[in-house]
């Protein structure tokens, strides 16, 4: 036990979730949120009726009225949120529910943070993990799906957990090993449906892996023998995932069908990319690729490219993978970089909506961190041998980072970086401002102090999320009591979000400046939100 807590690992997973946790009163609040929590807080409340009775719990109409609410999605990461709401309010009254159930996510951001460590000590040693796992936390994008309800972080966690089970494991053939990679498979599974797709990966892993096999036999081509895994995994983990999901227990195949059928058809959501709006058709194949190169902090960009670059050569044999005697160098190159192309690839090539960001590909940015690793540890190989040399390198990699968190906090969805002229060169690229219709503190906080009693507040273009999103503000005393989400263009405030993605956000701009503007929100030189008076 006492080793255990010496893990440098657990130690890096307690110092995530506690700085993640202590910061949850200034994240603002997303549409998500008010899914995920009231769903995980029913899915909770069922659990502990199955303890007391079991009988009750079970009937068709107990598992209907408790399991229906986000039925569209796996439960995972509902069940923490609904067991952090539980512990950090119900029971015991230290937090507010919308920060509560945000603990669930907390612990998902500081899994996937001991993860990328883990994974990385193994290939470069102690501080250049080190250096991964802070490089993923200080992208400011990612630092704020981290700490909000949704699964977009939770399914990042579980797949890195399964690619760090698989590739400890994969080639010892154990009935242990086949049961622990069949269970993390099984709760990346039970997350987000484009889990899947880590499996996948590993199956092309192994393909290529199994190339020279097919082309040695001279007498003809010898297929390799199909691994046990390749069976066991996904078979054990569909299991896994219906066991921890009472939704589908009542009707299993016409509910998994419907469970497929809503993601297979989904329904297209707004993108602003390259100076227009996306639907239908969707954004172009080159989305994912061109936001990821635009919201990384300057200088872990560069390391990831370096690090890239680094992978690519060991992956085909242009330089030793490390200085150890092996006859499976490049393995792991070839691992991460596979799983990473599919991460972001079934993304930006699939026929799906490419909306938010980076939200839909975060399983990508865990592989990519460890690829900053790499960059660093080839960058200091070209510095002289001093002490310090690492520490040094280490704090101006990380220093656009720190840069970026600190000046989009709050604002994190508006982060880019340096190299395409922070938010402002953003904007003149195309890129949208804003997206989520976050309804963010410190704008609940300006209209509890700036807004006369029983004030009413309206906000376009999309004011049915903030009408959502209000309540939570109240319960946390960020937005006053008596504040009225209505009125239409009759209320005493109207906040208009800069958010382009709405096709109607002209019109509305040029009829809004008629009333007075009582304050605009920028960051970076960019109008973020502008309050009008009457």
């Amino acid at each position: 036990m006492i080793s255990r807590l010496r893990n440098p690992a657990f130690l890096l997973f307690i110092a995530v979730f506690c700085t993640a946790s202590l910061s949850l009163p200034e994240v603002g609040v997303t549409d998500d949120d008010d899914f995920y929590l009231p769903a995980g807080h029913s899915y909770f409340r069922w659990a502990r009726k199955a303890l007391k009775d079991p009988a009750l719990a079970l009937r068709k109409d107990q598992l209907d009225a408790h399991w229906s609410l986000n039925r569209e999605h796996p439960p995972l990461a509902k069940w923490l949120i609904g067991a952090g709401r539980y512990l950090g309010h119900e029971s015991t009254g230290l937090m507010p529910a919308l920060d509560a159930g945000r603990l669930g996510t907390c612990f998902f951001l500081a899994l996937v943070v001991s993860l990328i460590f883990a994974l990385a000590r193994e290939r470069l040693g102690t501080m250049p993990a080190l250096f991964a796992a802070l490089a993923f936390l200080l992208i400011p994008r990612l630092a704020f799906h981290g700490r909000v309800n949704t699964l977009d972080m939770p399914v990042a966690a579980m797949s890195t957990l399964f690619v760090f089970t698989f590739w400890r494991l994969h080639r010892q053939g154990t009935a242990k090993a086949l049961a622990l990679m069949t269970l993390a498979f099984g709760l990346a599974l039970s997350t987000k449906l484009n889990a899947p797709f880590t499996l996948f990966a590993c199956g092309v892993f192994w393909l290529v892996e199994s190339v020279p096999k097919f082309r040695g036999d001279r007498e003809g081509i010898r297929f390799p023998e199909l691994p046990l895994w390749l069976v066991v995994v996904p078979l054990g983990g569909l299991i896994i995932q219906v066991g921890l999901w009472p939704w589908l227990w009542p009707d299993l195949i016409d509910r998994y069908i419907e469970y497929v059928r809503f993601h297979m058809g989904h329904y297209p959501i707004y993108l602003f990319y390259d100076g227009q709006i996306w639907d239908r058709p969707f954004a172009p194949w080159h989305a994912p690729f061109a936001y990821t190169w635009a919201v990384l902090p300057t200088t872990l960009l560069f390391a990831a490219l370096v690090g890239t670059a680094v992978l690519v050569r060991q992956a085909i044999g242009w330089e030793r993978f490390d200085r150890r005697s092996s006859p499976n160098e490049g393995r792991f190159a070839r691992f991460i970089l596979i799983h990473a192309f599919i991460a972001i690839g079934t993304v930006a090539f699939s026929p799906v909506p490419k909306y938010g960001g980076i939200k839909l590909f975060l399983p990508f940015f865990p592989l990519l961190a460890i690829a900053m690793g790499f960059g660093l540890q080839r960058l200091l190989e070209a510095l002289p041998q001093r002490k310090w040399s690492l520490p040094l390198l280490m704090a101006l990699l990380l220093s656009s980072g720190v840069i970026d968190s600190w000046k989009y906090r709050g604002q994190e969805l508006s982060s880019f970086g340096a190299h395409v002229g922070g938010l402002s060169g953003a904007v003149q690229r195309g890129y949208e401002r804003q997206y989520y219709d976050v309804f963010d503190r410190h704008l609940a906080r300006w209209l509890s102090e700036n807004t006369k009693p029983d004030a009413r507040v309206y906000f376009e273009p999309n004011h049915k999320e903030y009408v959502r999103s209000g309540p939570y503000l109240k319960r946390t005393g960020d937005l006053r009591s008596d504040i009225r989400l209505s009125g239409g263009h009759r209320a005493d405030v109207v906040i208009l979000t800069h958010e382009r993605r709405w096709r109607n956000f002209a019109d509305l701009a040029e009829k809004l400046k008629r009333r007075p503007v009582l304050y605009e929100h920028q960051v970076d030189g960019v109008v973020l939100w502008t309050a009008f008076g009457r």
